[in-house]
């Protein structure tokens, strides 16, 4: 006959009875109350929530309704259930990678009560401006799934918010016409003398360089964020002048990364700016220096953007498409599919870290005949 301790509830069968029960002390007298399944998975998940809803002083005691402190116990959870071998023993691995690497930065200290589904919408954004695959995005949801559930059962939060629908068909993204650009540009400036603030931080001139880096240097949002000054070199010659960018990280292959010419003042004023507040060296950021925390850096960013792209009426293009800081790598391919002279997609491909084949499926699927009429009816 089955006994089983979990929490303040010790889960039992009864002679003559298919049914689980959970017997327990409750106001000074035992209880002994029947879970009406014979399905032991059911049982254990009724007795934790019997168990959690008899200690909420305790809880509540410890002061701790982080969005960890509830993931740590989802994962504790799931780790008895391998040690008993109802589960793969991945499953708790996977789910301490998870948390480790996507969601203790922007989940971690955040009060349950706080975590809306507006919250879990810019979550999934800052996802998806990892370049990770809707796959993963759903898996990682899952772990925030279980965790709001366990805070609902230990009533720390009333009900759990609408998770963010993730479509496993890849979704090209959004990307910036040159008059879109432009109007991006714009409201980025409007925003810096408005002095707009986004979370407590106040939007200055880096988004915008930010932008404007991105757009003629090809970079990934992910590489950006880590570049330093010591990886980029200005190069002049009679014909040109370039940043050559060669960094020790990054999504794909480390190979150099040749920029547009007008990265070159962008960079010059960013360094200059840099050495006026104390920064500059070859081993600072070349973006908000001042922070060790990278990933609050491209998470800071992310949500200035979006405040602007919705205050331009830019955050959707007109296919309905969600543009976010990836769109500005996006859009600077598309510059050059466009406006580039007989350009090749193998050295194109080549400098911006990625393969003809990703050129075709994600970003050239914007491109159209009309795009290029001139080369399209162009004569030897």
């Amino acid at each position: 006959m089955l006994t089983e301790r979990i929490g303040n509830v010790t889960l039992t069968q009864a002679v003559g009875s298919p049914y689980y029960y959970a017997r327990y002390r409750h106001d000074g007298r035992q209880v002994a109350r029947s879970l009406k399944t014979d399905d032991i998975g059911k049982a254990r998940i009724d007795a934790q929530a019997i168990s959690d809803k008899l200690t909420p002083p305790a809880k509540a005691a410890r002061g701790d309704n982080s969005f960890r402190r509830f993931a740590e116990d989802v994962i504790a959870a799931d780790e008895r259930r391998v040690a008993r071998g109802e589960k793969n023993p991945r499953l708790a691995l996977d789910q301490r990678r998870i948390l480790r690497c996507h969601c203790d930065e922007p989940l971690g200290d955040l009060d349950v009560r706080r975590i809306k589904t507006v919250v879990l919408d810019e979550f999934v954004e800052e996802l998806r401006d990892k370049d990770l695959s809707s796959a993963t995005i759903k898996m990682i949801l899952v772990l925030v799934s279980k965790t709001l559930q366990a805070a609902a059962r230990a009533g720390a939060i009333d009900h759990v918010p609408l998770m963010p629908k993730v479509s496993l068909k890849q979704k090209v993204r959004g990307w910036f016409s040159l008059k879109e650009y432009q109007a991006l540009l714009k409201e980025c400036k409007r925003h810096e003398d408005a002095g707009t603030k986004v979370y407590g931080y106040q939007i200055t001139d880096e988004l915008r360089r930010f932008c404007t880096f991105s757009v003629n240097t090809f970079l990934r949002p992910s590489d950006a964020k880590e570049l330093r000054h010591r990886h980029v070199e200005i190069v002049r010659t009679k014909e040109t002048q370039y940043l050559r960018i060669t960094t020790d990280f990054s999504k794909t292959v480390n190979t150099p990364v040749v920029s547009m010419p007008n990265a070159v003042p962008i960079y010059e004023t960013l360094l200059k700016t840099s050495k006026a507040a104390g920064f500059g060296n070859p081993d600072d950021f070349i973006f908000m220096p001042k922070y060790k925390n990278r990933t609050f850096v491209i998470r800071n960013l992310g949500r200035q953007l979006r405040t602007v792209l919705r205050s331009a009426g830019l955050y959707k293009s007109t296919s309905g498409e969600t543009r976010t800081l990836y769109s500005l790598r996006h859009s600077a391919i598309m510059f050059r599919l466009i406006k580039g002279k007989d350009m090749c997609l193998l050295t194109l491909a080549r400098n911006a870290r990625t393969s003809v084949e990703m050129i075709d499926r994600f970003y050239a699927k914007h491109l159209t005949a009309e795009m290029n009429v001139d080369v399209l009816q162009s004569m030897r």
